[in-house]
């Protein structure tokens, strides 16, 4: 029983063990690559193709590449449960090789330093605070200031570009600072807040760096995807690492060649260079056969386990049925989840504040439920898909404005903002879409994005999905739909009930 109790604690520890990763990757004038495994510092040559360690027994989060090829980075220790001391100090590889100490050994965490830097070698940083942060800065000179207070809620990543302008992660949003105007990048880029199950800490946005056209790229580890934010807002994915793998940092070398530093949960560390012409394909793609993949993996896995097991322990012979049915069933509910989405049947509607686009509150915020829900009977379909593929059915729907009473009957469309569009380019094409389709009386409505909290949150919604439909009565959820599909279903089946 001791053997059987290891396993189990061994395979535990596999599953819920979190390691907090390394974003340091920079490059110098040669193309050639630097980053670090937290144990070490490696160089890769421009073509990829060998590889040595340059500045071994360091352990550093981040690194800096001045313009003059001077490497910078950190040595943090811990002194041992007894002292409960951590200490570090700050290093220097130059341009000859040379290794040298910038800041002598030192307790406690680094501090007044970054390496978070402009084309100068200015250093910028937030001051942590519960409720508000400030953003520091120190010149070459050596002089420390304080540039803002900004209010903030967990703040994390930093990145500065060479003309100062400063980008950092807050909880799962990303802002950016230029000319000391504050501005929201992209809202819950990992989508974490809606998530009811979670194995990991909230720190998945790491790394975050920009392109010659002023794209912001982050590392969204839990999603094993870098993100990519043009600058009109759009969010798309710009690569996905292989099922095992997670991408914490990156950058652009000088031909336009995605270098990708990555981790797994061994932690093991490596590079991938992704060439620029790759870079035009789908990414996103590959991920739902990873999927495919990965899960085949942990059936097979867990059933030589579970067969291991029961061979090997007589006593758990007993209890064989019990551990099969056990294991099915959570290996098919884990599949699941990626096709669940919405509340219950039987629950109570929530309260929601979209924008409505058209119908009786059109140009206004006002909560569907609270106005109309305990009085009417209707629809509430929540769209995280291509409008185009919606077209024909809100034309039926709002044909049923016909043969229903319109003070009994209700519809509101709820468009989740999957490409992440600013607020005033959505209602701008948003307005023409329901004036295309001549809705006078279908309430159609936005929220800001498929993982709002506020919005999708408290519905449930899984952002995965294309679609969740509620049918309601007197606010009660009566009937769901999920990925309802609008090219081949019958569309009255959503209306009768």
């Amino acid at each position: 029983m001791k053997k059987l109790l290891f396993i189990i604690i061994c395979l535990l520890t596999c599953f819920i063990a979190y390691t907090h990763p390394g974003i340091g990757i920079v490059t110098n004038t040669k193309g050639e690559i630097f980053y670090s495994d937290l144990s070490r510092v490696w160089k890769v040559s421009a073509d990829g193709k060998t590889k040595t360690i340059v500045v071994p027994k360091v352990h550093t989060h981040e690194l800096y590449m001045d313009k003059q090829d001077n490497l910078y980075g950190e040595h943090l220790w811990y002194e041992g449960e007894a002292i409960d001391k951590w200490g570090h100090f700050v290093w220097k590889y130059d341009s000859e090789g040379k290794f040298i100490k910038v800041k002598p050994d030192t307790e406690g965490f680094l501090s007044n330093y970054s390496f978070t830097r402009d084309a100068q070698g200015n250093m910028y940083w937030i001051e942590r605070g519960k409720k508000e942060s400030i953003l520091m800065k120190r010149d070459v000179a050596g002089k420390v200031s304080i540039l803002q207070t900004l209010k903030t809620t967990d703040v994390r990543w930093q990145y500065c570009q060479e003309d100062g302008t400063f980008f950092y992660v807050d909880d799962n949003d990303l802002f950016k600072i230029k000319d000391g105007k504050v501005s929201t990048v992209s809202l819950n880029l990992d989508e974490v807040r809606a998530r009811k199950i979670r194995f990991t800490p909230n720190h998945s946005i790491f790394g975050m760096w920009t392109d010659n056209a002023e794209n912001v790229y982050v590392a969204v580890y839990e999603n094993r995807e870098i993100r990519k934010i043009q600058t009109n807002g759009k969010v798309s994915v710009a690569y996905t690492a292989p099922v095992g793998w997670h991408p914490t940092g990156g950058l652009f070398d000088k031909d336009g060649n995605l270098w990708v530093l990555e981790n797994n949960s061994a932690n093991q560390v490596r590079v991938v260079k992704v060439n620029r012409g790759d870079l035009a394909k789908v990414a996103s793609e590959k991920s739902d056969i990873n999927f495919m993949i990965f899960n085949l993996f942990c059936l097979l896995v867990g059933g030589s386990l579970l067969f291991f097991l029961i061979r090997k322990f007589p006593i758990m012979k007993s209890f064989r049925l019990m551990l099969q049915t056990t294991f099915l069933i959570c290996f098919v509910s884990f599949n699941s989840l990626a096709q669940n989405s919405g509340l219950a049947v039987g629950e109570d509607a929530p309260a929601f504040d979209p924008y409505h686009v058209s119908g009786k509150d059109k140009g206004t915020k006002t909560c569907p439920m609270c106005k109309y829900g305990a009085k009417t009977d209707g629809l509430m379909v929540w769209i995280n898909d291509d409008l185009q593929n919606y077209e024909k059915l809100l034309s039926f729907l709002e044909g049923q404005y016909l043969t229903k009473n319109a003070n009994n009957w209700k519809t509101f469309i709820v468009f989740m903002n999957p490409n992440h569009k600013k607020e005033s380019l959505l209602k701008r094409q948003l307005s023409d879409y329901t004036r295309k389709l001549d809705l006078k009386n279908v309430a159609f409505t936005f929220i800001n994005s498929p993982t709002d909290t506020e919005t999708a949150g408290v519905y449930e919604i899984n952002p995965k999905v294309k679609n969740t439909i509620f049918a309601y009565k007197k606010r009660v959820i009566t009937k769901k739909f999920v990925n309802f599909d609008t090219g081949n279903e019958n569309f009255s089946a959503l209306v009768n009930f």
